[in-house]
């Protein structure tokens, strides 16, 4: 990741709140096929500051053949949001987009005993409305469904976050974004604009 050092996030409570909120992400890997990606939901285990990645792929995905030791990069997606550059105060300027982003490279392990595969895979619906529990569906039809994933386990090696939320600009143009951010009625939009209102200076 390109890091600003104006935008760059080291704070590891938040870089994990953004996986937490945002756990459906972009597994990366290269080999013999070249690079491969798929998009698959994480959990996020352990503590914030020494987390590890926990997620599974379809048993027929090729890019299985990365799960033991290979090089991995997952990538997380936050709030996000076009700014005009008709919000600033400041003139004349340009647009541009106004985000927050986490990548996360490591080494992944394969989860090969059938029961922590089972766990991890239950790990993703944690927040099931229904409570729904791997354990409770009927053994033969959990043993195929297990059967039917390849578990892992990414140990991040590095972390690399970015809250790209115009902190550079004056606080004049970002008090502009945020009231223009905040007048679309757009729960996304209110998210960048909460970003943002964070970067200001006190009054």
């Amino acid at each position: 990741m390109y890091l600003r050092p104006a935008f760059t996030e080291t704070d590891p409570e938040r870089i994990a709140g953004l996986i937490r909120a945002n756990p459906f992400g972009l597994l990366v890997t290269a080999g013999a096929r070249g690079i491969e990606a798929t998009h698959i939901p994480f959990a996020l285990a352990g503590p914030a500051g020494g987390f590890r990645l926990v997620g599974h792929l379809a048993a027929a995905n090729p890019q299985c053949d990365a799960l033991d030791g290979g090089a991995a990069l997952a990538v997380f997606s936050g709030p996000h949001a076009y700014v005009s550059p008709g919000w600033y105060a400041t003139q004349p300027a340009v647009p541009t987009w106004d985000y927050a982003a986490v990548h996360v490279r490591g080494r992944l392990e394969a989860i090969v005993e059938a029961a922590a595969a089972g766990a991890a895979a239950q790990a993703l619906a944690g927040g099931d409305p229904n409570g729904f529990h791997i354990d409770h569906l009927p053994g033969d039809f959990r043993s195929r469904m297990v059967a039917g994933i390849r578990a892992f386990v990414l140990h991040p090696e590095q972390v690399e976050a970015q809250w790209k939320m115009s902190q550079n600009r004056s606080a004049a143009d970002r008090a502009g974004v945020i009231e223009a951010l905040r007048a679309q009625g757009d729960p996304g939009a209110e998210a960048v604009a909460a970003l943002i209102a964070e970067t200001l200076p006190p009054a």
